[in-house]
């Protein structure tokens, strides 16, 4: 059994971590709009947004990323895990920016939102890697795994800070923490990852039954990044057009 490590296309690693930010921003303009004038949350801009994020900024970051990941032999991936690792982190977004904006004048609620989005970037990463049908055995560094996480976890906490709570332009560092909260957290874990290969493994995979090449995988991820683009876009024309509720994003400092 030999072990080795791959390596990374600079090139799409730039593109995810774009990826990842244009999500975040997306999501968090949207995010805007979740809190009505009596305080009540609005259910349909929430989940708009939890989609936005989870499925732009998180999931189609991850597979650009894996996209980048250069290893011997075929990759496909399982279909059940891959949507339930796209499942769980517009799950996870939803709850944290519910928690975020419910409760925006705790710090507790803050503190728990952004454990609560940076848990859902980790359990997306690692569910995501359980999808791959590939030749070789794989293992993860628990120490490496543990400052994954914890990357997640403070960049996802310091960004919810600074969308909740900055006003002007200076909010735009929310998304770009956003960003290097998903992209810190895969990559770092994908450092802590060794593959083996494993001649037991490579007999027993079954590549095509019940899963995903990975060019269908890159289309679907390309496909979640043009109808944020879209949702962006459409969100700025009806903004221009409409008296909408809710304040500006990035407005100026009131």
């Amino acid at each position: 059994m030999q072990s080795f490590f791959a390596s990374h296309d600079l090139a799409l690693v730039g593109l995810s971590y774009a990826i990842s930010v244009i999500g975040a921003l997306i999501s968090l303009y949207l995010a805007e709009f979740i809190v009505e004038r009596d305080g009540s949350i609005n259910p349909g801009w929430l989940t708009l947004a939890a989609v936005i994020f989870g499925g732009c900024a998180i999931w189609a970051m991850h597979f650009t990323g894996m996209l980048a990941f250069r290893m011997e032999g075929p990759v496909t991936y399982d279909v059940g895990t891959t949507l339930l690792s796209l499942a769980l982190p517009i799950l996870l977004s939803g709850v944290g920016l519910f928690v975020a904006y419910r409760w925006r004048e705790s710090v507790l609620a803050w503190l728990a939102a952004g454990v609560v989005f940076g848990l859902g970037v980790a359990a997306m990463h690692y569910v995501g890697m359980t999808a791959m049908r590939m030749s070789m055995s794989m293992a993860h560094d628990t120490v490496i795994t543990g400052v994954s996480i914890a990357i997640a976890i403070v960049a996802a906490t310091a960004a919810l800070r600074i969308i909740v709570h900055w006003r002007g332009v200076a909010r735009l560092i929310s998304p770009l923490l956003m960003g290097l909260a998903v992209c810190g957290m895969h990559y770092t874990a994908m450092y802590g990852m060794t593959l083996s290969a494993s001649e037991e493994v490579r007999l027993g995979v079954d590549y095509f039954e019940g899963a995903w090449t990975e060019g269908t995988v890159g289309f679907l991820s390309g496909l979640w990044v043009t109808m944020t683009l879209f949702v962006g876009a459409a969100l700025t024309v009806f903004r221009k057009l409409a008296d909408v509720d809710g304040p500006d994003a990035f407005a100026a400092a009131d």
